[in-house]
């Protein structure tokens, strides 16, 4: 494969803003499922694997490096067969129930107390998903009570005290149920909407706003959303914050085994991201003219056949490859630029599953591709994302070079994926009405475009730090094939 050099530039305009970037844009997904909980998240306290409070060492230290925002749990589909009461009190006295997913059965070990520590070990919001296609709204509202009802003020608060946790867990995401539309219930919308309602009426506060997340659709269902909202007019309304919806771009070939064609052809999958955000967020416009409900991206990412599987018992693990980090760059630069729009994403998941971060086997741990990516573009947190113009070569109508930029006080954050898998891009940076005094880069690439991390071999996969010196105010950087870039600019 013989490598050319391509000529681009990019235009950062910091008078064009878009809004603030959200940093639960950069939020995980965790299930119990496979080896998302057991044996990825939690070893328990008495394993011999370095832990705290039997939560994984290894995986507490790296998500610390990510600024992980926000994580939500139980499910996932597990959330609409979850009882909350299963999982609280003594760990040896939880009753064990039967898990949908491999046919295992669930210990309730990690419960309501272990994942409130879990996201306060790792400084990230915690985001609970109620059960609404077996559960009432007692018992989902009881659960708000247990976690938020200040202390020994009700019963529920007296148990949580009494199961170890006196001061209220404040939590403020609340999803009313998963997946309407299938295994949470195989709802209609306007059935859907009438349960919405119900669970969400005159919920306990406890002085807290909630963050009420309603069932959207899957992908880009138009009929499902408007639906919901034609249904959800007819009576009182409560409170509706975010409107999720599930897109997952699939795969085109095998996790590890694909052909050039199929990578260009996986990536276009995951660019449909845009169009999906743009047309929902259209729809809710004719419900929610001021557009009070945001946009919520509670599962996302590429969903490869199995058989590259680490353990045979973690349903759904993959490995991701440089393609799946690109793919996660791509992602996260799209949520950057409708910064206005999409309140949250959720990638899934966290480890052992789909397109995570981390694997896990007992002992053995390693990072993924994807973390060096959410390791990178950490900065854009908080930040307000700006316009920015990618001027390069096509191909399948997708821009070699795609990415987002921020801004912060005199510093401008880029990132960008160079999705040509043979290609340099050589690329003049131009700040309009600025001027660039330095730039430190992080570059994700490898000559491989399979390339990917393995217990054996951990830093195949790693990112580099670049220094460049810019001339004129300006920058030139030349953009390696199949990677991902981040670039920290302070202007003059």
């Amino acid at each position: 494969m013989i490598m050319e050099v391509i000529m681009a530039n990019i235009v950062i305009d910091p008078q064009k803003t878009i809004g603030t970037i959200s940093p639960y844009i950069y939020g995980h997904f965790t299930e119990h499922i496979g080896g998302v909980i057991y044996d990825g998240i939690w070893v328990g306290e008495d394993s011999s694997i370095p832990n705290i409070n039997g939560i994984r060492l290894s995986l507490i230290e790296h998500l610390k490096r990510i600024n992980p925002s926000v994580i939500r749990w139980p499910g996932g589909c597990f959330a609409d067969r979850y009882h909350w009461q299963d999982g609280i009190g003594d760990r040896n006295l939880r009753p064990r129930r039967y898990g949908r997913w491999n046919d295992v059965t669930e210990p309730n070990h990690f419960g309501t107390h272990e994942f409130i520590e879990f996201c306060r070990l790792v400084n990230a919001e915690p985001y609970i998903a109620g059960n609404v296609g077996t559960g009432s709204a007692e018992e989902f509202q009881q659960w708000i009570e247990y976690c938020n009802a200040p202390k020994n003020t009700t019963t529920l608060a007296e148990m949580r005290g009494n199961n170890g946790s006196i001061e209220p867990f404040n939590v403020k995401f609340w999803g009313v149920g998963n997946e309407a539309w299938g295994c949470g219930g195989n709802f209609t919308p306007e059935d859907y909407a009438d349960h919405y309602r119900q669970f969400t009426t005159w919920l306990p506060a406890y002085g807290l706003p909630l963050y009420c997340i309603a069932c959207g659709p899957n992908g880009d269902d138009h009929d499902w959303t408007r639906r919901f909202f034609q249904q959800y007019a007819k009576a009182s309304r409560t409170a509706i914050n975010g409107w999720s919806f599930h897109y997952y771009c699939g795969s085109a070939g095998g996790a590890i085994d694909f052909t050039s064609a199929q990578w260009y052809e996986l990536l276009n999958k995951a660019n449909y991201m845009e169009k999906i955000i743009n047309s929902q967020w259209e729809l809710l416009a004719e419900f929610d003219p001021q557009h009070h409900i945001k946009l919520i991206v509670d599962e996302w990412g590429a969903w490869h056949p199995s058989g590259t599987e680490i353990n045979p018992n973690h349903l759904f693990e993959q490995v991701s490859t440089m393609r799946d980090a690109l793919i996660a760059g791509l992602t996260l630069d799209i949520f950057n630029r409708h910064a206005d729009k999409v309140y949250m994403s959720n990638i899934a998941q966290m480890i052992n599953n789909l397109h995570s971060l981390f694997l896990a086997d007992e002992n053995k741990f390693v990072v993924t591709p994807n973390f060096y990516v959410y390791e990178m573009y950490k900065c854009h947190q908080g930040n307000v994302s700006i316009n920015v113009e990618f001027n390069s070569s096509e191909i399948d109508e997708m821009p070699y070079l795609m990415g987002s930029a921020s801004m912060k006080d005199k510093m401008i954050f880029l990132t960008v994926t160079n999705i040509h898998i043979a290609d340099s891009i050589e690329t003049e940076i131009i700040i309009n009405e600025g001027s660039i005094k330095e730039a430190v880069i992080a570059e994700l690439a490898n000559n491989d475009i399979h390339a990917h991390n393995t217990f054996e071999n951990p830093y195949e996969v790693v990112t580099k730090i670049v220094k460049t010196e810019p001339r004129n105010g300006k920058l030139v950087f030349t953009f390696k094939p199949a990677s991902v870039s981040c670039f920290s600019i302070l202007l003059d």
